[in-house]
């Protein structure tokens, strides 16, 4: 028996150092968010009651280096609480991510598989980490990354299966294709960058390009940032422009633009200052059935912008315009508390005579850090609705509760095994 037992831990220390000796990572994520939802999203009528609900994400991440080679598999499963019975395990753990990168030079590398994407201000590209469910794309992305230059391309073709012959019917689960490339150019303390992104969309009407009666609409994105890159400076500023142009989803052809700054005020250490606006432009009440000037806001976080409840993450055909100001206090070393006002109204009149002005919106976010592997946060939203914002939701004529919502959320991410040479 002691020889066995002897064996076994040979055994065992063989292989971690094997392991090490591959420069191994595996980690996870388990996270909980418990909401209180009272008019989240839109106003909750008076006749219904406010939900309380808790989510359960949890991650298992493997990453391989080596001199030449990357490598990541991360798993997903989320689920509700008391969605699945207790004897129960669910619909099972799906792919969030796995891809293999392979490293020609020091700069020049290429991945393949499915990955996340994240730029900029996750803008137009993003993780979406707040999200129970954060999104990846099935792409082959090349890169270059030099100490000042940083250059991605990336390009995906999707099907809707492993088929012999292009469907006769249109893809729909998303894009159909997607191509871009973002360079980046570090100055010192300023950065640039610009981007060109090209993304397709198929539908069964015939008025663009028609191949086996699927119609191809092709929508372009160009455009880019300005930066200061000194987190530390007293005064920093993000500065972003897009514009858009082809066919959007619909098939319209399109001519859309975004406008975007964020600028922000240290005042000592334990005070900033934020500023900023959003301006998205929509369509006119006039404007001919086949055209469109409502921009789309693409791939990226649908909650760090335009209000955390969350009441124009689609945006509304007529466009947004959000100002905000916004203070954060970081009263501890790991502990931060910011509390941001928001102003919203429409770029274009949704109603023949009818104001812009769609609402306000306050929202309170605390931060919590505990340890490398364990915090918290939490935060409450509340939304002052006026008429506009009952026209667009289509309250008209609803008595609703006063929009509010508010979220505890714990995430622990433990480490299990991290190997370095």
């Amino acid at each position: 028996m002691k020889k066995r037992i002897i064996s076994i831990a040979a055994l065992s220390l063989l292989t971690v150092a094997q392991v090490a000796a591959q420069n191994v990572k595996i980690d996870g994520e388990i996270r909980s968010r418990a909401e209180v939802r009272d008019g989240f999203q839109e106003p909750l009528a008076d006749s219904l009651s406010p939900a309380f609900v808790n989510n359960l994400r949890t991650r298992l991440n493997f990453g391989y280096t080596n001199e030449k080679v990357k490598a990541k598999v991360s798993l997903l499963d989320s689920r509700t609480f008391g969605k699945t019975a207790i004897a129960e395990t669910g619909a099972g753990v799906g792919v969030l991510e796995a891809w293999g990168e392979y490293n020609f030079t020091p700069a020049f590398s290429f991945a393949l598989g499915r990955q996340g994407l994240e730029y900029d201000d996750k803008r137009v590209f993003s993780y979406n980490n707040w999200s129970n469910t954060p999104g990846a794309h099935d792409l082959l992305l090349l890169k270059y990354n030099a100490e000042t230059w940083q250059v991605h391309a990336g390009s995906a073709y999707n099907n809707a299966g492993d088929v012999n012959f292009e469907a006769l019917t249109p893809y729909t689960l998303t894009y159909k294709t997607l191509n871009f490339i973002r360079a980046e150019k570090n100055f010192g303390k300023l950065s640039v960058s610009a981007l060109w992104l090209n993304d397709s969309y198929q539908s069964g009407s015939a008025t663009v390009q028609t191949v086996n009666n699927v119609t191809t609409s092709f929508r372009n994105t160009v455009g880019g940032n300005v930066w200061i890159t000194d987190k530390k400076a007293p005064f920093t500023f993000l500065a972003s422009g897009y514009y858009q142009f082809g066919h959007d989803k619909t098939d319209k052809e399109l001519s859309a633009y975004l406008l975007s700054l964020t600028a922000q005020q240290k005042v000592g250490e334990i005070v900033a200052f934020q500023l900023g606006g959003d301006l998205y432009s929509g369509s006119a009440l006039d404007i001919a059935a086949d055209k469109s000037n409502t921009f789309n806001k693409l791939y990226g976080s649908n909650h760090a912008f335009n209000g955390n409840i969350e009441y124009w993450r689609n945006l509304p055909n007529q466009g947004l315009i959000d100002g905000y100001v916004g203070a954060t206090a970081k009263l501890f070393p790991k502990f931060d508390i910011n509390a941001t006002f928001h102003y919203f109204a429409t770029q274009k009149e949704f109603k023949a005579g009818e104001k812009k002005s769609i609402g306000s919106e306050l929202d309170l976010v605390a931060n919590y850090t505990v340890s490398d592997q364990f915090s918290l946060q939490g935060g409450w939203s509340a939304y002052f609705v006026n008429d506009g914002t009952r026209i667009l939701k289509k309250k008209v004529d609803v008595d609703t509760h006063f929009p509010q919502w508010a979220y505890l959320q714990l995430t622990f991410k433990p480490t299990f095994l991290n190997s370095k040479n």
